[in-house]
């Protein structure tokens, strides 16, 4: 049975009413010009997410720099505009598909300048069987790249652990149980409203201060990504729970 296609802020929706999880996710609404400037205003600097899609396809950076400047950061490519109308004006046409939804940025630490994810992959044998962490790898964005998509931004795989290491990240001793029991929380309330639901591969940002952040809830994860660590571990456990 094919998983769900279900956009991003249905899952949201899901989502921010357990009180545990509520603490993990971006303050998220549904864009209009007029909570855009809110957003602006509060955060300074915002993502603008199509809610359905994948694969980091879509997705703006929108930036006050001040003096009715903004900076609009899509892809690789980088634009001043100048003025609230021509700013919402040139958004707007870089929008893949519609609607979309407005987060304030999350501070996500760093390797070399480039941000950097979390994906963990939660897996569960049939409906009424415990959700299990199977796997975790850091995603690594390309060079001049906002999303962390691997083949979008070309950018890079690596263990968690060492993306941890080498990152800006001041992680917690608990961190990486902490992201387990994120991961586990959004499977279960996911897998109630979904009970075909069977695989999540959660993407998780992480920022500064060590803080896990729940950016998206993938319902057909690729598995290409676990297939690039040296250690084939996760992908041997996510392929053997796949067929159980």
């Amino acid at each position: 049975m094919k998983p769900p296609n279900v956009g991003k802020w249905s899952k949201h929706q899901h989502m921010v009413k357990h009180e545990y999880l509520r603490d993990y996710l971006p303050a998220t609404r549904a864009f209009t010009p007029e909570k855009l400037w809110e957003y602006v205003e509060d955060y300074e600097k915002v993502m603008l997410k199509p809610s359905g899609g994948g694969g980091g396809a879509g997705i703006i950076q929108l930036t006050d720099k001040g003096q009715d400047r903004y900076l609009v950061h899509a892809g690789s490519t980088k634009r001043i505009v100048h003025g609230r109308a021509k700013t919402v004006a040139y958004v707007k046409s870089l929008f893949r598909p519609k609607p979309y939804l407005l987060q304030p940025l999350i501070p996500l630490g760093r390797i070399n300048g480039r941000p950097f994810d979390v994906r963990v992959m939660v897996q569960r044998a049939g409906k009424k069987s415990p959700w299990i962490v199977t796997g975790w790898v850091a995603k690594l964005a390309g060079p001049g790249f906002v999303v962390t998509n691997v083949a979008r931004s070309r950018g890079k795989i690596l263990p968690l652990q060492t993306a941890i290491r080498l990152s800006t990240v001041t992680a917690p001793s608990n961190l990486q149980e902490e992201i387990s029991q994120v991961a586990l929380a959004a499977a279960n309330v996911l897998g109630k409203a979904y009970p075909t639901l069977r695989g999540i591969g959660l993407d998780l940002g992480i920022d500064v201060e060590g803080k896990p952040w729940i950016i998206e809830a993938n319902f057909r994860p690729s598995l290409s990504l676990f297939r690039q660590l040296k250690d084939q571990t996760f992908y041997r456990r996510i392929i053997a729970m796949q067929k159980r």
